[in-house]
């Protein structure tokens, strides 16, 4: 994939970091949890963690590892690689004194190992489809890089301070670490990453540089076909079985990040913003922006943009379908 559109990817990832936990574990247990509909991305602050996910070897993270987990993908974590007994997550759980949920396998001791996790919806509104194509965890120690360590930190406090914009900022600095994250993958792995695996069809690139470098213009599947070289259902098949999503699925997503940015940075009225990223009336704007973001447009704007309830993979599609067919 030419990196311009990687960056472009990137710079469209949204990030909402909807729960925070530490993992304290000791040698001879295994902390065992379920699957999530959300990803988790872990940090490895002390000691080493072994974690096993179904179908992959055991993955040694040392110290200032950062894992992502991919939704649906059930996994266990311990402070060995022969640990003798089970500890469900569910059961060993309690609030601590800062704020954070504690997931217990070190009997209230201090843990062999430290992690701290979190519960990210990468893909709301952005991220199209980038992180969508993880299939395994990924795994990359950086323990060399201050800027993650002061990131997670700072995450830390701000979830047991509670303070105004914590919600933002978290969001914010979990996205600095996924980002450095995955610039570090996409250097180690280049083309052999199941992340970029499933984008490097030239053909598709072209479509998705289009979409986004002009996302208020009058897109059409067939239009996008042309620009790729290719017949319209073949594109069409291609671009959904790559992004989980359909190319005009893909237009919306990308036009509501756009009207997300224009109303956070301006005071541009909403209609004006509705219009200019192709919507033909600012009511079916509202409607297609609430389904995206949890809040209207001047709700948004006014920073409730935080949905009540986390959206869940399911909702998501339904969302994304509804919100496709919203645009002009």
């Amino acid at each position: 994939m030419p990196e311009p559109l990687l960056d472009h990817l990137l710079a469209t990832m949204d990030v909402a970091v909807e729960a925070f936990a530490v993992c304290e574990v000791r040698k001879g247990l295994r902390l065992i949890g379920g699957a999530s509909k959300a990803i988790e991305v872990h940090y490895v602050l002390s000691g080493t963690m072994y974690l096993t996910v179904p179908g992959q070897p055991v993955m040694i993270c040392p110290p200032g590892s950062v894992v992502i987990v991919p939704p649906g993908v059930s996994q266990v974590i311990a402070a060995d690689q022969h640990p003798a007994r089970d500890v469900g997550a569910a059961d060993n759980c309690r609030m601590t004194r800062d704020g954070l949920m504690l997931f217990d396998a070190a009997e209230g001791a201090p843990g062999d190992v430290r992690v701290v996790c979190g519960l990210v919806f990468a893909n709301i509104s952005g991220s199209f489809g980038l992180l969508d194509a993880v299939r395994r965890p990924i795994v990359e120690d950086l323990s060399d890089l201050a800027i993650v360590q002061s990131g997670y930190r700072m995450m830390i406090e701000e979830i047991g301070g509670g303070a105004l914009g914590t919600r933002a900022l978290t969001g914010a600095l979990m996205k600095a670490c996924l980002i450095i994250v995955l610039r570090r993958h996409f250097a180690r792995a280049g083309h052999g990453s199941g992340v970029l695996g499933t984008l490097r069809d030239p053909r598709l690139g072209k479509a998705i540089t289009a979409i986004l470098d002009t996302p208020a213009a009058q897109h059409s599947v067939a239009s996008l076909a042309s620009i790729a070289g290719m017949s319209r259902s073949a594109f069409a098949r291609e671009f959904s079985t790559t992004l989980s999503m359909s190319p005009m699925a893909f237009v919306a997503k990308t036009r509501l990040h756009h009207a997300a940015e224009l109303l956070k940075s301006t005071r541009l009225p909403v209609k004006v913003i509705a219009a200019s990223i192709g919507f033909a009336s600012r009511s079916h704007f509202s409607r297609a922006f609430a389904l995206a973001y949890g809040a209207d447009p001047s709700r948004f704007r006014s920073g409730a943009s935080a949905p009540t309830q986390p959206v869940t993979p399911h909702a998501l599609s339904a969302n994304e379908r509804h919100v496709a067919s919203m645009t002009v």
